[in-house]
């Protein structure tokens, strides 16, 4: 693994000789075997589902525009643009500078590369102003024309030219599509005088809508099925058939439409509807179908009436799926896992434990002797394995004390995502013991070994005291569940092992 702090406070002290430096900790000429199948995202797979499902009903796919000028809002809403445009992404851009070549710099950037083409320099920046070179080609331009190194390429940009640290974007009229609609306006006044009537079109992408914040109802970029239909004779009843039809592709069959009381300006008064599907018991909305207003048609030069409808994907895969939270479809990496008492215990796993039968073997005899013996007074010692290779011992030395402690067979539990420790199983049991555990650690140890070897546990504070430990998931859960981890307690095992290959003699 990286060591993460040095390489950050490296890079924060000079960055180009961290860039440079730590390329040597990446492995070189190695293979990698990737096994098994590969899985889908389950938005993907649903997006997939529904192409499948708009292609067999008969639709033609196109892909739409996703940038936008901010003039076709006003196109579709009127004088309510201002307000909806607050909801919009803007586009800001970096405006390129001016960048001068002065006596000064002409001697800093010498003192990085040596020997300097100033013209050859001068032109590059000017083809860089112009947009010549591409913003993420400027530094190959560099190293080919001045026949330098990638090193002096990048501080050559970061020295001796500030202004490209103090360029700031500037907003412009583009836009992000908020909705389908908004571009599916181009889409038909491009094709209406070319294809064949009805037009029936759609097309599956991203919208980006300015949230205030993300939630589990609520992302910036969520996903639409859209559909078009343009024909001289479609109207909201038609369409409304269709679009049941597509639910009923999905696999739903109580299906209600309902008017909606205030409409979007971009449909016709009293011509936007909300389809809802009955998923266990509740109404829920899945999507917004409606006519396209006459007078946002005619704003974009479109002679036919045009029913439009669009379903959400997150929402569909939420209900399909039955997940509570939309940023769980998106972003399942992202997400928080909850774990059950169940889960949690079966979760917990050795650090170590033996590979082979006799290793096994070797610690069910240390866990039985330890168990049979455990009250015993020292100084005391038991034989728990002996074979031709190795015996194998649980020992007390010091006078007056037990041969076990008394947390020594501790069970290990778990209740209300809390793991805990308790003297007999209770909550939902791990089906490990403190003994057990430190047992399967001794054994993984003496099984492939030829030298003595002593395994001692004294006072257990953490999973790890006792060879146990859980995935990382987990224990985030754990912690934000601000529950515990409590295995604590005095244990005091010593187990010992002697090697028979060795020339001196088995002791006691």
């Amino acid at each position: 693994m990286f060591d993460l702090g040095r390489i950050r406070a490296q890079a924060k002290g000079d960055f180009t000789e961290a860039w440079m430096s730590t390329a040597k900790l990446l492995p070189v000429d190695t293979k990698v075997s990737l096994q098994g199948r590969g899985k889908p995202h389950l938005l993907r797979e649903l997006i997939q589902k529904s192409r499948e499902i708009l292609l067999r009903l008969g639709f033609d796919e196109v892909e739409n525009l996703t940038i936008l000028p901010d003039s076709d809002v006003s196109k579709q809403y009127g004088p309510e643009a201002r307000v909806i445009l607050d909801r919009v992404y803007y586009l800001a851009e970096l405006p390129r500078p001016e960048i001068g070549l002065s006596n000064k710099k002409i001697i800093e950037a010498k003192k990085i590369v040596g020997e300097l083409d100033v013209k050859a320099l001068r032109t590059i920046l000017r083809a860089y102003k112009k947009g010549e070179i591409e913003a993420d080609n400027l530094v190959e331009e560099l190293i080919n024309a001045l026949d330098i190194t990638d090193r002096q390429a990048t501080e050559l940009l970061s020295r001796v030219f500030p202004e490209l640290e103090k360029m700031r974007p500037l907003p412009s009229n583009k836009t992000l599509r908020s909705h389908m609609t908004g571009t599916w306006f181009h889409t038909l006044a491009a094709i209406q005088d070319k294809a064949k009537f009805p037009v029936a079109l759609f097309s599956v992408g991203p919208r980006y809508r300015n949230e205030q914040r993300e939630d589990a109802h609520h992302l910036r970029i969520h996903h639409s099925a859209s559909i078009v239909i343009m024909d001289a004779n479609i109207s909201l009843s038609a369409g409304r058939e269709i679009t049941e039809e597509i639910l009923r592709q999905y696999g739903f069959s109580d299906i209600k439409i309902e008017t909606k009381m205030a409409t979007s300006k971009y449909y016709a008064p009293g011509q936007e509807q909300e389809v809802f599907i009955n998923h266990k018991g509740k109404w829920l909305e899945v999507a917004d179908i409606g006519m396209y207003s006459p007078v946002s048609l005619a704003n974009f030069g479109i002679k036919y009436p045009v029913f439009n409808a669009g379903l959400g994907i997150e929402r569909l895969a939420m209900i399909l799926y039955g997940i509570d939270d939309v940023r769980e479809v998106a972003y399942p990496q992202f997400s928080v896992a909850e774990f059950s008492d169940e889960e949690i215990a079966r979760s917990i796993t050795y650090l170590a434990s033996p590979r082979t039968s006799r290793g096994r073997k070797i610690a069910s005899a240390l866990e039985q002797t330890a168990r049979k013996h455990k009250d015993e007074i020292a100084p005391c010692e038991y034989v728990a394995w002996e074979d031709d290779l190795v015996v194998v011992k649980v020992v007390e030395v010091e006078q007056g004390k037990r041969l076990i402690g008394p947390a020594g067979f501790n069970e290990i539990c778990v209740a209300d995502g809390t793991i805990y420790s308790d003297i007999v199983p209770s909550g939902e049991y791990s089906g490990i013991n403190y003994m057990h555990a430190i047992a399967m650690a001794a054994a993984a140890l003496i099984e492939d070994s030829h030298e003595d070897l002593p395994y001692q546990v004294k006072t257990v504070r953490h999973l790890s005291d006792l060879n146990l430990q859980i995935p990382e998931a987990i224990l985030e859960y754990i912690e934000r569940q601000q529950k515990k981890i409590g295995v604590r307690g005095a244990v005091f095992v010593t187990i010992k092992s002697h090697f028979k290959g060795r020339k001196d003699k088995v002791e006691g």
